[in-house]
């Protein structure tokens, strides 16, 4: 299933070059590419691990609750980033069955369009969402809780990473409401460096 490396001039191009992708298992099972969402320039780049069902039905990431719990985190007190700020994507762009996680060969074939897509948008600062986009761009091992923060990428760009939203819908009720937390001074620190690299 490989396919020659396309180096794209735009984000529209890209989108154009992966749209019937056949670079791996997934393009049998799925129902369309949903490619990332936002405009080039954008000062973060927002890395999550997979899309839903949601997001398959609708064209567009985050587009489910775990989207409208980020959402109102942009607007919360002391983080307000608007959303035009805002880039989002995914460490691959289709749909598993059963939403499972995506396999290393999946994560593989997608690395090529990630870098292009990254690069495009050349965002201030990447912010990794869970653990399996912080396992496959740093390396990152152990506990996402204790080890959450700032880190830098190998080109250099500065990353946070945190959890996903996702991960705040399910379990037990107080358990949800610590992760909520956790997920919001997170988001408070992000936005510090966003103000900040934005001269605000």
């Amino acid at each position: 299933m490989e396919q020659s490396n396309h180096v794209a001039d735009s984000l529209d191009a890209l989108r154009q070059v992966y749209q019937n992708c056949q670079r791996c298992a997934l393009a049998a099972s799925r129902s369309r590419v949903v490619f990332g969402h936002g405009r080039p320039g954008a000062p973060l780049f927002l890395l999550a691990e997979r899309i839903g069902d949601m997001d398959e039905q609708t064209g567009r990431p985050f587009s489910g609750p775990a989207g409208d719990l980020l959402m109102r985190i942009l607007a919360a007190p002391q983080v307000e980033i608007p959303a035009r700020d805002v880039y989002l994507s995914n460490l691959v762009l289709c749909r598993a069955e059963n939403n499972r996680s995506p396999r290393v060969a999946e994560m593989r074939a997608c690395r090529e369009r990630l870098a292009q897509e990254m690069q495009l948008v050349d965002p201030q600062v990447l912010v990794i969402l869970g653990r399996l986009p912080w396992q496959h761009v740093l390396g990152g091992k152990g506990s996402l809780e204790r080890q959450r923060g700032w880190y830098r990428t190998p080109e250099g760009r500065p990353a946070y990473v945190t959890f996903n939203p996702a991960s705040a819908l399910h379990g037990e009720a107080h358990a949800i409401r610590r992760k909520k937390l956790l997920i919001y001074e997170d988001w408070q620190a992000i936005a510090a460096a966003y103000r900040e690299l934005s001269g605000d």
